[in-house]
């Protein structure tokens, strides 16, 4: 046995701090929160791999990795290194998009490389009114991911899955059950490709390639494409109400504006925790 002291002490050696301890511990003992206050030693067949999981934290690997688990809107989602951990800024797209759906009386959603989809079950978790439900990515490993979060909030039988990029499985296929009145969410990768420095070590070194770098020249190609298979799409469709979603990168303000507006489409830009342009609503 170990008491927790000794634990807490290695841990501090190592520029670990004991919040970072205590969710390695939670993880490993499979405790509450609320337990993990009345333990005072700690058996030794977990010791071992609490102090590697450190050791794993000292090098830079996200604790969401090492715990396949992250926050995000008030609920947990299980993440591994396929895909993108949740970020808190993301919730200011998913407040937005609830109020949208209310608002407009939106009754589908699609939510493009989805990932883990936090964004996707955050909304469903919080809106009764969507009646057609559906998750896209490019990556299959991505998918795998997804589904664990699906089935853990019992959304199989609401949410459908599509390998596909974008929308473009919906402009070849009419197979697809939806409404006339669709809202798109998309976290899409819009870092410049080697554009490390305004990116965390543990960002460039250990979160999945695809999730993060696109761009060449604009940083915008791939909402770009987006933007132009929506327009196809809601005619395809014969759409009543397109609402479009987007997340943006720190700098792409000035771009982003000028391009929406030579659309002559409708937009509106949305401020996050560091009241930085980060999301925008599109109205086709």
């Amino acid at each position: 046995m170990m008491k927790k002291i000794e634990l807490k002490k290695f841990s501090s050696e190592i520029w670990i701090n004991s919040k970072l301890l205590d969710m390695l511990i939670l993880k490993e003992l499979n405790i509450t929160k609320s337990s993990l206050f009345l333990i005072d030693e700690i058996d030794d067949k977990y010791i071992e791999n609490i102090k590697l999981n450190l050791e794993k934290l000292k090098n830079g690997v996200p604790i969401e990795y090492i715990i396949n688990n992250a926050e995000f809107y008030n609920l947990d989602f299980y993440v591994d290194n396929r895909v993108l951990i949740p970020r808190n800024d993301t919730e200011i797209m998913v407040d937005n998009a609830i109020d949208s759906i209310f608002e407009l009386e939106l009754d589908t959603l699609i939510d493009i490389w989805t990932w883990s989809s936090c964004i996707a079950i955050s909304i469903m978790e919080n809106t009764k009114n969507i009646n057609h439900c559906f998750v896209g990515d490019i990556s299959e490993k991505a998918l795998e991911v997804s589904k664990k979060n699906i089935n853990k909030y019992q959304l199989d039988k609401k949410i459908k899955q599509i390998h596909s990029n974008l929308i473009t499985e919906f402009l070849s296929s009419n197979s697809y059950d939806i409404g006339k009145n669709v809202i798109i969410t998309a976290n899409l990768p819009y870092i410049k490709n080697g554009d490390h420095e305004n990116m965390d070590i543990e960002t460039i070194l250990y979160e999945p390639e695809l999730a993060l770098y696109w761009w060449k020249e604009t940083w915008f190609e791939l909402y770009e494409q987006l933007l132009r298979e929506c327009i196809q799409f809601k005619k395809i469709q014969h759409l009543n109400k397109l609402v479009l979603f987007i997340e943006i990168w720190f700098d792409q303000y000035d771009y982003s504006y000028d391009y929406l507006k030579n659309l002559n489409l409708q937009f509106e830009y949305f401020k996050d925790n560091n009241w930085i342009n980060r999301c925008i609503k599109i109205v086709f």
